[in-house]
């Protein structure tokens, strides 16, 4: 099991570098439209990788209340629907 877990920690960091985020990533017209986005698509919040990748990367500052704002509005919009398959048994 720990070996498990520290394989998949792994992958999950190498998929981080994988994929930086580019200067567009950092300096989107709406902090609240990316968290919503973030948070319907069921991910888990993001923004403390964005300040830090963004600061360090482009020197760029993220509106962290808007997109958490966004984050859990996508959120609760994402669990109501998965909620709404579990209730039926299909999911």
């Amino acid at each position: 099991m720990g070996r498990a877990f520290l394989i998949l920690a792994a992958v999950l960091a190498a998929g981080c570098s994988l994929f930086p985020l580019g200067e567009a990533d950092c300096r989107p017209p709406d902090w609240r439209q990316v968290g919503y986005a973030h948070g319907y698509g069921g991910h888990l919040p993001q923004d403390l990788r964005l300040i830090t990748e963004c600061r360090e990367r482009f020197a760029a500052e993220i509106d962290q209340m808007a997109y958490l704002e966004g984050w859990r509005d996508g959120h609760d919009e994402w669990d109501r629907i998965i909620g709404s398959f579990r209730n039926r048994g299909r999911f």
